[in-house]
């Protein structure tokens, strides 16, 4: 495939994908090599800075998607009500916050800290992509629960070391985070030599 092809095919996958990408999936999508995809999206990233386009490349967490700059947000939501998906509840960051904060964790343990039951929300949350199931199981045979790339595109992270840094938990649920922490509990980053949580499910 030629140089500006390769461009090509890179714009038409971003540009109607409904979520981001990574090299892997455009190189598969064109039939290409990672070196040459990123070749073909760094062109077009100089080609939208050149030309200072409405649209830009998005790189987070090793994904990739293309969006709206943010100037251009309110007259998309205005020309396009539908755009913005609906914001979620509380009780829906209420558990969000507690599985990035003691993820892997369990569904009984989220019913436990919230006291109430929480399948329906998790799957709220499963359907946003925000949360996925790991491969491991609870004391209960119980599935644990961790986020997503996608929670870390949706609150800006690159990874999930940031949400130990800066308060950067506080200030992404300040509503909920005294009440999901214990007043004398210390927010540590999980140890580096425990072993990786297992992949999601297929």
């Amino acid at each position: 495939m030629e140089k500006w092809e390769l461009k090509a095919g890179v714009i038409a996958i971003l540009g109607s994908a409904n979520r981001s990408l990574t090299l892997q999936d455009l190189a598969r999508g064109l039939s290409s090599d990672e070196p040459s995809i990123e070749e073909a999206l760094q062109e077009f990233e100089s080609d939208l800075m050149a030309a200072d386009q409405g649209m830009q490349v998005r790189r987070r967490a090793g994904r990739i998607r293309l969006e709206a700059k943010a100037q251009f947000a309110g007259a998309i939501k205005l020309a396009d009500p539908e755009w913005t998906e609906r914001p979620l509840s509380d009780q829906a960051v209420e558990t969000l916050a507690i599985v990035a904060l003691k993820q892997p964790v369990t569904i009984g343990d989220i019913n436990a800290i919230r006291g109430v039951e929480s399948a329906g929300t998790l799957q709220t949350l499963r359907t946003r992509k925000l949360i996925a199931r790991t491969a491991h199981r609870g004391p209960r045979r119980e599935k644990y629960w961790r986020t997503t790339p996608l929670f870390l595109e949706t609150f800006k992270l690159n990874s999930l070391d940031e949400l130990y840094q800066d308060g950067a938990l506080q200030k992404l649920f300040p509503s909920v985070y005294s009440s999901v922490m214990d007043d004398d509990e210390e927010l540590e980053q999980p140890d580096a030599e425990e072993p990786p949580v297992p992949p999601t499910e297929p």
